[in-house]
């Protein structure tokens, strides 16, 4: 576990980017709570089977969560980006791995600590109900994703994701074509073609390594 370091920030809390007010002030009781954590790149916040004693949030950077499959395949579940709160779901043990994707800053909260806050402040709780329904509807849209789209019609919704997270036209791509197409169902080839495609189409443009814009909404929509 990465040791945690002082460090001045100002967070902004959300789970979603149309989080109500009211969830983020119940959230923001948790701030002082939390002990901050810098990773490396592809250095791991916890494997499968570590005790669950933390809550994550995701302050800076981007986490992948990720387990092997009996055939030694790599699934990736989700994408935790700034504002995404890691861990809610996990029982006594953490059922997957939590990697960074490049250098990331996660604040961490004690369990304990956090339940006996709830027990003082409702609203803790309420707020993180909250967050939990949000990331349940996130995984319900994603299985219709891998259970009825082309590839072509994948990588598109999931671009337009990404950009309604950001809310300036505009895709931050900080993983891998491998760690899309592990998150996608797809191959890394199939992602490099998808992409290369729009591009060459001109609905989406190249900005920085680890950034596109997308030129043409209504055509990627379509």
């Amino acid at each position: 576990m990465p040791a945690a370091f002082a460090v001045s920030y100002h967070p902004t809390v959300r789970a979603t980017p149309a989080q109500p007010a009211a969830v983020s002030d119940g959230l923001a009781a948790l701030d002082r709570l939390g002990a901050v954590i810098a990773l490396r790149r592809d250095e791991p916040l916890f494997r499968p089977g570590d005790a669950a004693e933390f809550y994550f949030k995701v302050l800076k950077g981007a986490v992948r969560g990720c387990r092997l499959l009996a055939d030694g395949r790599r699934h990736i579940g989700e994408f935790l980006l700034v504002g995404d709160f890691i861990g809610l779901d996990a029982s006594e043990h953490y059922a997957f791995s939590a990697e960074a994707i490049t250098e990331t800053t996660v604040i961490r909260y004690s369990r304990h600590k956090v339940d006996a806050l709830i027990a003082e402040d409702p609203r803790v709780g309420q707020s993180l109900v909250e967050v939990m329904r949000a990331a349940l509807a996130v995984a319900r849209e994603r299985m219709l994703v891998l259970g009825h789209m082309t590839a072509m019609e994948r990588i598109a919704t999931f671009l337009l994701t990404l950009s309604e997270r950001r809310g300036d036209g505009r895709v931050s791509l900080p993983m891998t074509r491998t760690d899309i197409g592990d998150y996608l169902g797809l191959t890394m080839e199939t992602v490099s073609r998808a992409l290369s495609q729009l591009k060459g189409d001109g609905i989406i443009t190249q900005h920085g390594i680890h950034e596109l814009a997308i030129a043409k909404p209504a055509e990627l929509v379509a």
